[in-house]
């Protein structure tokens, strides 16, 4: 039986709408001070529907605030965490007062720029990060060392990178310091004949990497690269920890600058600053939602 979607825990909910933690919530619970619908609670992992349901605390009733989605460019030194005693965090940068209430969809290292999703939509980030769902996340990196062709094939081929399973297939593709795919110019020189993507990889994902780099990408970003350096645009469908980083390694380059530019049908905005955030608009949110319910669960 398929569970509807809307639905979520009770602590949950009244611990995200209220200025309650999640234990004082549950106190709460047991001392029949909260009701549902007319009916008082009994256990904190009761299912509800924050859009049709009554809650009551003490007689008070709490609603659900609006959700909120925001496209923020990560700067680098920020933490993607919701709060930290020692270092900022990204909510520290939404100037509104709904900032506490919202969470990151997944992580990047405080040293990686990019695309970060914050929003009080548990659902739509479970979606989009569980291990399961393989959603296509596209990196631009900047590389110390020369990659090649050989390099592209072993990012398709899956690696092993000091965890218990080899990565999945994922594509690497070269960039020209002008932002055109190296592989595509060797290809109409008559080079490159072997490149293909497997029947693991959705067909188009090379084309999409293109244009994500062509649409995001800064004259900024396309200077970071030096001397003996190479830029590279990557597709995974994972998130082992730092990942990319990782897998160029284990090729023999070195990332020294690294940025975010998609998570599924969501794609920087490149007028965003670092720093800069964006509610998500009507279209974006739409594609999110229809990419978030229809990709394909697989076994990890």
């Amino acid at each position: 039986m398929q569970q509807n979607d809307s639905m979520m825990r009770l602590d949950r909910f009244l611990s995200g709408e209220s200025e309650m933690t999640r234990s004082e919530v549950k106190k709460k619970i047991k001392s029949g001070l909260v009701e549902v619908n007319g009916i008082t609670a009994l256990r904190p992992e009761q299912k509800i529907n924050p859009s049709s349901d009554e809650i009551l605390i003490g007689g008070k009733q709490v609603k659900a605030a609006g959700m909120v989605y925001l496209m923020l460019n990560k700067p680098q030194g920020v933490l993607s965490v919701t709060e930290d005693r020692r270092a900022r965090t990204v909510l520290d940068l939404i100037a509104q007062p709904y900032a506490r209430k919202l969470f990151p969809a997944g992580r990047l290292d405080k040293d990686t720029e990019g695309l970060l999703l914050l929003t009080n939509d548990g659902m739509l980030v479970h979606r989009l990060i569980s291990p399961s769902r393989h959603v296509w996340k596209i990196y631009f990196a900047v590389v110390e060392g020369e990659m090649t062709k050989a390099h592209e094939d072993m990012f398709l081929g899956g690696m092993e990178i000091g965890e218990k399973h080899p990565t999945l297939p994922a594509v690497m593709r070269r960039l020209s310091i002008d932002g055109d795919f190296l592989w595509s110019i060797e290809k109409e020189s008559g080079e490159g004949a072997g490149q293909r993507e497997t029947e693991a990889l959705p067909s188009g994902l090379s084309l999409r990497m293109r244009q994500i780099c062509s649409e995001s990408l800064t004259l900024g970003d396309y200077s970071r690269c030096g001397e003996g350096q190479s830029l590279c645009a990557v597709a995974l469908r994972e998130g082992k920890f730092h990942q990319v980083k990782r897998m160029f390694e284990t090729v023999g380059g070195k990332v020294i600058f690294l940025k975010r530019l998609a998570i599924g049908s969501l794609t920087l905005d490149r007028e965003l600053a670092p720093g800069a955030y964006r509610p998500l608009t009507a279209r974006e949110l739409r594609e999110l939602y229809e990419e978030a319910n229809t990709v394909r669960v697989e076994e990890p």
